[in-house]
């Protein structure tokens, strides 16, 4: 997680280079187009009505109002809880990491008590927010409790963990979600305060009525901006979840086969059936 924060304030620190970037390269197009037309006037400057102002991007952002920040806010928000759900869904649930931890239960001559608990400790210290680590530690629980005992706690945790993967996705579409909204609220009270103001706009009311209803649509354009990059993640990370709950399902196959398998002695049963014997007989000379 730590490597996950610190990519997550790169991705912070390039966003804001991206919007000064974009605002100095508006003030050089807008220095150039001035140039260009007092050349085109042999010297002469251009009449005032005639010079086309163009805003610079943290002007666009500034002319938003209020709302701009909790829109600001709410992106932070989705860039990190994308950043952390990237993290958890490709690299922590990675099917390949999976199948080394199944080929590392199902080694010959294992113990339960030792290695096997020792491993999966492991795994899931290693491995935050993984849920096949977890599946199979519920399983080797149950071990001794038959093959439908076993079958049933890996449905039970795999539904668990799933379950858990795709409400942290959750966060997501709220974002997509709430960001069009907040920047159509920004919009209506940009437009409410250009209508109050119209009164001691003096004669040239149109004019300020199309700049106070330009800046206020600002805050639509930046709501909309926000939205549709989280909801292109959010449904590419849902697909991943699927594909992940349908991995899960090949590894707890997996799993209850090397626990249980047909024609043949499992050495995980086998070794837990010799350590629970050798309790059991170690009880009864006590007693």
């Amino acid at each position: 997680m730590k490597l996950t924060k610190q990519n997550l304030f790169m991705v912070a620190f390039a966003t804001i280079v991206f919007f000064l970037s974009g605002s100095a390269i508006a003030q050089e197009e807008e220095i150039s187009e001035k140039e260009q037309s007092v050349e085109s006037t042999n010297g002469e400057l251009p009449p005032t009505g005639e010079i086309v102002e163009r805003k610079t991007m943290w002007e666009l952002v500034r002319s938003g109002g209020i709302m701009m920040i909790p829109l600001g806010l709410l992106a932070i928000y989705g860039f990190y809880c994308g950043g952390v759900q990237i993290y958890v869904i490709l690299f922590s649930n990675d099917g390949v990491k999976d199948q080394e931890l199944l080929s590392r239960l199902n080694m010959n001559g294992v113990s339960y008590e030792a290695e096997i608990k020792e491993i999966l400790e492991e795994e899931i210290l290693k491995r935050d927010r993984a849920a096949f680590p977890k599946m199979a530690e519920a399983a080797i629980k149950r071990v001794y409790a038959g093959k439908e005992a076993v079958q049933e706690v890996l449905e039970e945790e795999g539904a668990l963990q799933l379950g858990r993967l795709k409400r942290g996705i959750k966060s997501l579409q709220g974002v997509f979600m709430v960001a069009p909204l907040l920047g159509l609220l920004g919009t209506v009270y940009g437009m409410i305060a250009s209508f109050q103001s119209m009164g001691t706009a003096g004669d040239d009311k149109v004019k300020f009525l199309s700049e106070g209803i330009y800046e206020a649509l600002v805050t639509t354009a930046a709501g909309l901006t926000i939205a549709i990059p989280f909801l292109f993640l959010y449904l590419w990370l849902n697909k991943k979840t699927d594909e992940i709950g349908e991995n899960l399902n090949r590894q707890a196959r997996s799993l209850l086969s090397a626990c249980y398998p047909i024609g043949g002695e499992s050495a995980l049963l086998a070794s837990g059936q010799k350590t629970a014997q050798k309790e059991a007989d170690l009880q009864e000379s006590i007693t």
